[in-house]
């Protein structure tokens, strides 16, 4: 018998549930509501989040004649578990997953159609981040939670310095940045006003330098009008060049030595440890880190502000790591996974499913419920800016981007050589992830 190969096999696969599906799925009335009461048989959810704080969410989407499990997943094998136990026919119904996993996993995922959960309902739920989920003929997923990027202060350095406002603007942490720091004629930094410029002792690096680029304009990812395929940005002709040019300018400047900005080096330890210890004025990080921060110091004076914004522009954004929720093509249950994919999706799971997990929910009926505690005020309205990009596969995009950081710190290139190498590189990625599995009626929400 002739070898018909492992992606024929899953492709099988997913055409007969495909087929299965749509007709289960033309009697699924309301995929919003977040009612799983009358959904029957099993459903089997994967995903990262640890057992003890996952199951009791995963109980509430229970009834008596719905069964729903959850199967912990090893983040570093996460993927590869999933394609072979699709392969095996044994894959999950549902899976959680970041973002730019469910970005990159499209293949393996039966998509929301618009006629049962309209796009414009969905846009008007969720935020603006959760666009990304949506394609030309329905929905990947439903957001389950957002972690934003904030800016953590250190209120004891800025006292110390007799400074008095925190950065609002990052052409005002240029003019912070000197007042914090403590270093030396060699180079050598005690004190940090700002950890900016490198990629591997800085927490987020990859996540700062995209915000940069999304506050100025840039979004690293767009589609080809001619092919419909996923481009890289990062360098091409005009104002698109000019933003990830400044973008990389700026940040870098506060590691190399002479700049007025400088502030950091590779030699200094991670800019979570360095925050920690009280070294270090502005660390940018997720809001999900406060209980860590407080739990490892909790002498530390510090404080939270929104991610600095780029002066002159009306767009205000910050980054989000957002979670989502998606049905597998794979599944047999379609109308149970979708509510209960819903029900997680709603206003009471997904409120205290965020706060167990730190983060903050995507849906904008809960934002608009601001906490009492100023934190959590804050990351709320972080949550309402939060922006992303397609990253078709953040291994791959953070050794790309550890690279161009590199290539420009040591002058290994000129900024705008190593801005063209990058964009190369870039699209390399993309052909050989996600651009062979979409399809141009599905990329042209992405264009927006």
């Amino acid at each position: 018998m002739k070898n018909i190969g492992l992606q024929n096999i899953i492709m099988i696969i997913f055409i007969a549930a495909a087929i299965i599906a749509l007709i289960v799925f033309s009697g699924f009335v309301d995929v919003g509501g977040g009612d799983s009461n009358e959904a029957k048989g099993s459903v089997l959810v994967w995903g990262t989040v640890p057992y003890s704080i996952m199951q009791q969410h995963i109980d509430q989407t229970k009834n008596k004649d719905l069964n729903v499990s959850y199967q912990v997943q090893d983040p570093a094998t996460y993927e590869f578990d999933l394609v072979n136990a699709i392969a095996a026919g044994r894959g999950p119904d549902l899976f959680i997953m970041p973002h730019e996993q469910i970005l990159r996993n499209k293949d393996k995922i039966f998509e929301i159609p618009y006629g049962n959960f309209p796009r414009r309902e969905y846009t008007n739920r969720y935020i603006r981040e959760s666009q990304l989920f949506l394609t030309g003929t329905g929905i990947l997923a439903l957001p389950l939670s957002v972690d934003p990027l904030v800016m953590y202060y250190n209120k004891n350095l800025m006292n110390s310095a007799f400074v008095l406002d925190v950065p609002q603007y990052w052409d005002e942490v240029i003019t912070f940045t000197p007042e914090i720091t403590v270093g030396d004629s060699n180079g050598r930094v005690s004190i940090s006003g700002a950890a900016l410029g490198t990629f591997d002792n800085i927490d987020s690096a990859k996540e700062l330098l995209s915000i940069l680029m999304i506050q100025n304009g840039n979004r690293l990812v767009g589609t080809d009008p001619a092919s419909g395929m996923f481009r890289s940005t990062l360098s091409l002709e005009g104002a698109s060049f000019d933003s990830t040019q400044q973008a990389l300018e700026f940040y870098t400047s506060f590691s190399q030595l002479g700049n007025a900005n400088y502030s950091w080096n590779e030699a200094l330890p991670s800019s979570l440890d360095m925050f920690i210890s009280g070294d270090l004025g502005l660390y940018f990080g997720r809001a999900s880190e406060l209980t860590d921060i407080r739990r490892k110091n909790s002498n530390l004076d510090f404080d939270v502000a929104f991610l600095p914004q780029l002066r002159g522009t009306t767009r205000t954004a910050t980054f989000g790591y957002m979670r989502g929720v998606a049905v597998s093509k794979q599944s047999t249950n379609i109308q149970a996974a979708f509510a209960v994919a819903s029900a997680l999706a709603g206003q009471d799971i997904s409120s205290n499913l965020s706060s167990d997990l730190g983060e903050v929910p995507a849906r904008i009926d809960l934002l608009g419920n601001k906490p009492e505690e100023e934190y959590l005020t804050l990351f709320y309205n972080s949550a309402i800016i939060a922006d992303g990009w397609v990253d078709p596969d953040p291994q791959q995009t953070d050794r790309l981007i550890r690279q161009l950081v590199r290539n420009i710190n040591t002058g290994a290139l000129s900024v705008s050589e190593a801005i063209l190498r990058a964009h190369t590189s870039l699209n390399e990625i993309l052909d050989s992830t996600i651009n062979t599995t979409m399809t141009d009626k599905n990329l042209e929400a992405f264009s927006n």
